[in-house]
């Protein structure tokens, strides 16, 4: 009986620690009455039935159960009632450690109103371990670029690393410096007196300055220049005083600006002299200079005219012509004796470096320029035509400066290569034995002399 007894006792024991077990470990948050409570999330991932609920990182309650609704999970706990779960609370899914377990933390919101049961509770899903992975996946691969655009800059495949190239220089600088420090040392070693004399005439330049800027000193600069400047205050007083009195009208200069006769006298001088001006401002020039070759001879020959244009239908030329070997020269000599047979004898001579003059008028009509009067020492007439758009001069001028041969026909032509660069050639004494000459060179009108003459001064 006793062992009836004692097997029931032991019997009724372990079915006490089952049930307080079972108790226990189907709610953890302790013992008490719960409120219900809902709350919809987007992701229910690692969130299981009987998941703990927390406030302020203690168990106060458990999930109950899990469902789908719509594309989102309804998640159905409860809390301890002795809790005070507010209307403006939240719920937070949170992560614990890095194996991917979760519960759901509750903040209690600052209202006074509790949240009724069965009531919606606010979520916040927060970024959890998962999300902190991804993360740092996505900043690993710009960390992978970062490194790789790094390795590229400091070790460019197939070059050259730059630091290295840096190292390179550093080293030749240093080696320059070596270089120049030595370079320096010699120069110095046995150059002591010399330097020493340069510091002395430092120190003697800076006691000269200094004597010169003490206004205490009579022979002294600054006290030049304060006589200078008293000086200059009396030459003031003398301007001011002269500038009074030709306000008064005294004086030529006084009486000029005074009475109103003079003035317009002046005035009427000053318009005669505009008219002059202008006069003179509506002449055009234009200054060419060509050198160049004679063919037949193979000597130089240099040329130089001065055109005046006083109106646009007339002109004005005054030139002159150099070679260094000047015109055919024929003498004829006829030797009679007593009466008989006569002998003839001709002599034919050349002149050296020989100078031509140059002064014809002439008038423009359109493209055609047609000049006479003296050229290169004898009488003469001549005709040009200009291709303006092309820069090109034709020209004919028929002059005589040999007595016993004839007239000189010379055939002309100018061309501009550049702005007032020329090249010319001619046909001279087409009628008798002709030659050539070709020469290069310049013709500058009044813009252009202007331009240079501002470009020298």
């Amino acid at each position: 009986m006793n062992e009836f007894k004692v097997g029931l006792m032991a019997l009724c024991s372990m079915l006490a620690v089952v049930v307080m077990s079972l108790a226990i470990t189907s709610n953890q948050s302790g013992f008490g009455d719960y409120a219900t409570y809902r709350t919809i999330i987007n992701d229910a991932s690692g969130i299981f039935p009987k998941t703990p609920i927390k406030v302020a990182g203690i168990n106060a309650g458990r999930i109950k159960d899990i469902e789908l609704q719509g594309n989102k999970a309804l998640i159905t706990f409860e809390v301890l009632k002795r809790v005070k779960i507010t209307e403006n609370s939240q719920l937070k899914i949170k992560s614990v450690g890095f194996l991917g377990d979760k519960y759901l933390e509750i903040y209690v919101g600052n209202s006074q109103k509790r949240l009724s049961s069965n009531a919606f509770l606010e979520s916040v899903e927060g970024g959890g371990v998962e999300a902190l992975v991804k993360d740092a996946g996505e900043v690993m691969k710009d960390v992978k670029v970062i490194v790789q655009s790094i390795k590229d800059s400091i070790a460019p495949p197939g070059e050259k690393p730059p630091i290295k190239l840096i190292l390179d220089d550093v080293k030749e600088l240093v080696s320059n410096t070596k270089t120049v420090t030595a370079t320096l040392k010699r120069v110095v070693t046995g150059n002591e007196q010399k330097l020493n004399n340069i510091v002395d005439n430092l120190e003697g330049f800076s006691e000269q300055l200094a004597y010169h800027f003490d206004k205490d000193e009579p022979e002294s600069a600054i006290s030049d220049v304060k006589e200078i400047l008293a000086k200059t205050d009396n030459m003031m007083g003398d301007l001011k005083s002269i500038v009074r009195d030709v306000r008064n009208g005294k004086g030529t200069v006084g009486k000029l600006l005074v009475e109103e006769e003079i003035a317009d006298e002046v005035k009427q001088t000053l318009a005669s002299v505009k008219k002059i001006v202008s006069k003179v401002d509506n002449i055009r020039t234009e200054v060419e200079v060509f050198a160049g070759a004679n063919t037949t001879a193979g000597k130089g020959e240099s040329t130089a005219e001065l055109r005046i244009f006083p109106s646009p239908e007339r002109f004005y030329i005054l030139g002159i012509a150099a070679s260094e070997l000047g015109p055919k020269l024929t003498t004829q000599t006829t030797t009679s004796t007593d009466g008989g047979t006569e002998t003839v004898q001709i002599e034919e001579k050349r002149k050296k470096d020989t100078y031509r003059f140059t002064a014809v008028i002439g008038r423009r009509v359109q493209n055609w320029s047609f000049k006479g009067g003296f050229i290169e020492s004898s009488g003469g007439l001549g005709v040009d035509y200009d291709f303006f758009s092309a820069g090109t001069r034709l020209s004919l001028e028929v002059f005589d400066y040999r007595d016993d041969i004839g007239a000189n026909i010379r055939f002309s032509i100018d061309q501009r290569i550049l702005s007032a660069f020329y090249l010319r050639a001619q046909a001279e004494d087409i009628s008798n034995d002709a030659n050539f000459i070709f020469s290069g060179g310049l013709k500058f009108n009044d813009e252009d002399l202007k331009g240079l003459i501002g470009f020298f001064l």
